[in-house]
């Protein structure tokens, strides 16, 4: 592939390549995003699709501040790779059976992450098989839900694409 490229135009295609394909940059791909009037921000409030989401699932899904999804249950179903969560050593197929002393429910464990912002922490008992461990999960961001936000003074191209044809 890269001799047909440099038959084209001469250029580095294998140095192109391997970074697009073989890595990745710093963040998210976000400028077409940007290009379409919005930006990616976080909130402590989740979006009415993302609370739907949660009670359809019967989860708390809180990847974008822990690192974690959890059921009902307390089974964690997502780490998400160097996370909080990850980086305390949980792992998914784990019971949360404990937080901050208390035992297990969604409520609670968003309680705790809504206190760690000033406390810097998060005491979990966790459960695997018939063995149980303190994770203490050090984290300060609190509650984190990602939104669109418009851009003002931008054009909405975002709109436009998903506006209804008017055939």
């Amino acid at each position: 592939m890269v001799s047909t490229l440099n038959s084209v135009v001469a250029y580095d295609w294998a140095s192109f390549l391997k970074t697009r394909l073989d890595g990745h940059g710093p963040g998210a791909p976000l400028d077409g995003l940007a290009r379409g009037g919005y930006k990616l921000v976080y909130t402590e409030t989740p979006t009415a699709y993302f609370t739907s989401t949660e009670l359809r699932r019967k989860s708390a899904d809180l990847t974008y501040s822990l690192g974690l999804s959890v059921n009902k249950d307390g089974e964690l179903t997502g780490v998400f790779w160097e996370g909080p969560a990850f980086n305390s050593g949980l792992a998914v197929g784990q019971k949360i059976v404990a937080v901050n002393g208390m035992a297990f429910d969604q409520e609670r464990l968003k309680d705790a992450v809504t206190t760690a912002k000033t406390s810097g922490v998060i005491n979990l008992i966790v459960r695997t098989g018939e063995h149980y461990k303190l994770v203490q999960l050090a984290y300060k961001g609190g509650l984190r839900y990602p939104r669109l936000e418009r851009i003002t003074e931008t054009p909405d191209r975002l709109g436009d694409i998903l506006a209804p044809r008017k055939d």
